[in-house]
């Protein structure tokens, strides 16, 4: 009792307990947002959303040169340098919301052509584009100030903020879902996020105070290390995603698409337990290690006190299958359920390989990155053509669970026999 006690006083599990309030509100949140998608557009509408959720993954890692990452490790970095923390934060926010409205602009400028690509061409979705221009500068800096949050670990205004994002968003998702449906639930992808902007601008009065219009070109070389990386993962990561979706549209239909994002969606919301954790804890942590010590300390309390519970929470969504799909969605996505064994498989290895990957991240390791990152990529996509060539949907989620596998063990392997990092 008194060694659970001494694990439950660790900064770790003080911050679990308190992001588990906002996990517990994004499933909640989730749900609602889940069944209301599955109830009003089906497995066909499910598929259109997952393909814009992609793109605009990969549209804020390019308005924001895949910064994120970086923007916390040197906001963390410079916490007993005020001044040069300050001037750091200033060079960000002078940059970023302008390549933000460049993108805007450069989304609303080629709505027909973004349409045909992601949303099958209906004409009447080439209108959904404008109103994601409009809501883009917004939620892209607010992506931007909630790094900054972050590197500064102030822990619970980040979480507080998730909170209020989260409330606002499912408030205009029901809405829009409930009065235009598919249309109103692909607006939704972008409009929702960005009422976030407002709340984190109210934690960050401070830094914004001191604000002046000023970069540093020494921040943002040091950032640029960060958007090689972001590329990768970030922006080529989703456009992949996005012609495997597209592939299999091709092959096997809408609705097996909309079964693959069904899968994602169920996916993302028990992943939220460790990332959400690795950017809060891990991440800036690992951003001022000194010594290997340091190192192995945090990564032995990432495998052996996060990853148990993890594996136990994959463990219970199987068993309970039927009920987690029936409970998200409707009758008409039961084919998930085949399906879910390969998902938990695939996200088993990937939960694994997560705070290994999040090394080359925290320590700069740009070439490393895009190796493994890239070999992963390239791999999934393949394994995937073959697969959904040979079984379909099934084949598809056999490949996702091997290509994970594989990567995982390539980053074992990288770790076990790489050169040490010197601080």
């Amino acid at each position: 009792m008194a060694g659970l006690r001494s694990i439950w006083k660790e900064d770790l599990w003080k911050i679990a307990s308190l992001n588990s309030l906002s996990i517990g509100l994004k499933l909640v949140t989730g749900f609602i947002t889940s069944k209301l998608l599955a109830v009003y557009i089906g497995p066909a509408g499910l598929a259109l959303v997952g393909n814009l959720r992609n793109f605009l993954t990969s549209v804020e890692n390019i308005a924001t040169f895949g910064f994120t990452n970086g923007i916390v490790k040197y906001t963390a970095s410079y916490q007993d340098q005020p001044k040069r923390q300050q001037e750091f934060i200033n060079s960000v926010l002078t940059f970023l919301p302008i390549m933000a409205l460049l993108c805007s602009l450069g989304i609303g400028g080629f709505a027909s052509y973004w349409n045909a690509w992601l949303l099958e061409g209906d004409s009447a979705y080439n209108s959904v584009f404008f109103y994601v221009a409009l809501a883009l500068p917004w939620y892209l800096v607010s992506v931007v100030l909630t790094s900054i949050l972050n590197g500064l670990e102030a822990y619970k205004k980040v979480v507080y903020t998730q909170i209020f994002g989260m409330l606002a968003g499912l408030a205009l998702t029901v809405g829009l879902v409930l009065t235009t449906q598919t249309y109103g639930a692909l607006i939704a992808v972008v409009a929702a996020p960005a009422l976030q902007f407002f709340a984190v601008v109210f934690y960050l009065k401070k830094q914004i105070q001191g604000f002046r219009f000023q970069i540093h070109n020494s921040d943002l070389q040091n950032l640029s290390h960060y958007s090689l990386m972001a590329i990768a993962s970030s922006v080529i990561g989703p456009l992949v995603f996005i012609a495997i979706r597209n592939r299999l549209i091709l092959s096997s239909g809408m609705d097996a698409a909309g079964y693959w994002e069904a899968l994602s969606r169920i996916s993302s919301y028990y992943f939220l337990f460790l990332s959400t954790l690795i950017g809060l804890y891990f991440l800036p942590r690992l951003a001022k290690v000194t010594t290997i010590a340091e190192e192995k300390s945090i990564l032995k309390s990432y495998f052996y006190q996060l990853m148990p519970v993890f594996t136990v929470g994959l463990i219970g969504i199987y068993l309970f299958r039927v009920w987690v799909v029936r409970l998200f969605f409707t009758s008409a996505f039961e084919p998930v359920n085949d399906l879910l064994l390969w998902q938990l498989l695939g996200d088993f290895g990937k939960g694994m390989a997560l705070i290994l990957g999040y090394r080359f991240f925290a320590y700069r390791q740009t070439q490393l990155f895009l190796f493994t990152e890239l070999f992963s990529l390239a791999s999934l996509y393949f394994l995937a053509q073959y697969g959904i060539q040979t079984e379909g949907v099934v084949g598809l989620m056999k490949a996702y669970a091997l290509n994970y596998g594989i990567y995982f063990v390539l980053l074992a392997l990288l770790y076990r026999f790489g050169k040490p990092v010197h601080r």
